[in-house]
């Protein structure tokens, strides 16, 4: 029996067989290898047709990829198997460490797209330009992967493993309340079906002000960040002045009358997941540099 798993299904959404909801960085899951492989074989089909692997183009495709991507041995007068290229392939996607997958990706959506660009039959893509690395990375967004294409047709990280570490430290602080703020902005972010951005963004400076709750040893309007860095430079903590303006302008960002407490023109219900991510790894930054501080705090 082939087993059920739809991202975003009735046992998925109602957390029964839950499917990851972490970013994937150095592994992929299964329902992830899986939706990438039949990617690649929907834009197979779609560009160069089913079964006709002995014309040229096809055989020019198999040829590139084997010898470019798997350095094999060029075949001399014989054609390149179809279903031997894709059990290859398959193999690969679904069993080989992350980076080959994405070697292997990467060479494929090249060879896509260059051939897209070349063949005058697909005029469409002169009006929708690299159209195949789109469809890339809407699966890898969709499947919460760290990775994209960008123009130039590499995969590059969207995420690295010093601002998952930078977000992971801030979810084990040991205030609680600090916890409890960066684990739900962190849940919004990564909510695959329904992804609240403009909350998670709430949440990530939240914890900004918890934090500043806890070492001042205040609350309310005594726990503001200018305040907060002030008692540092009253301690002599010094912050160079940059640092201080950067942080200040982050927090004032969110504060204004017009930012994301009142879901005006920045961070309201229009907000993008590059804006969610990045308060999400510039609060939890900020949260751990506080914390490696606070010792010298003399409160």
């Amino acid at each position: 029996m082939i087993p059920v798993s739809k991202r975003g299904g009735f046992s998925d959404r109602n957390g029964i067989k839950p499917l990851n909801t972490e970013i994937q960085l150095t592994d992929f899951d299964e329902h992830t290898r899986t939706a990438l492989f039949n990617l690649i074989v929907h834009l197979y089909e779609s560009i160069y047709g089913k079964h006709e692997y002995w014309r040229k183009d096809n055989q020019h495709f198999f040829s590139c990829i084997l010898e470019g991507a798997y350095s094999t041995k060029r075949q001399v007068s014989s054609a390149y198997g179809e279903k031997e290229f894709f059990k290859i392939v398959h193999e690969t996607i679904l069993e080989d460490s992350y980076d080959s997958v994405l070697t292997v990706v990467e060479a494929i959506a090249q060879h896509f797209d260059e051939y897209l660009i070349a063949n005058p039959k697909y005029k469409y893509v002169r009006k929708s330009p690299r159209i195949v690395y789109r469809f890339f990375n809407n699966l890898f967004k969709r499947e919460y992967v760290g990775y994209h294409f960008i123009e130039e047709g590499f995969v590059s990280p969207i995420s690295d493993e010093i601002e998952v570490k930078s977000v992971n430290v801030a979810v084990n602080n040991k205030f609680k309340s600090v916890r409890e703020h960066i684990s739900k902005a962190n849940a919004l972010l990564s909510d695959r079906k329904r992804p609240d951005y403009e909350n998670s963004i709430k949440e990530s400076i939240s914890a900004v002000e918890a934090i500043c709750q806890e070492i001042l040893g205040t609350k309310g309007g005594g726990a503001t960040l200018g305040k907060m860095l002030k008692k540092l430079e009253d301690n002599g903590i010094e912050i160079h002045s940059a640092l201080k303006e950067a942080f200040n302008k982050l927090y004032g960002y969110t504060s204004d009358a017009n930012g994301i407490r009142h879901a005006g023109d920045i961070g309201g219900s229009s907000s993008t997941f590059e804006e969610a991510k990045f308060m999400l790894v510039s609060c939890s930054a900020f949260i751990n540099y506080l914390m490696g501080l606070k010792s010298k705090i003399k409160c």
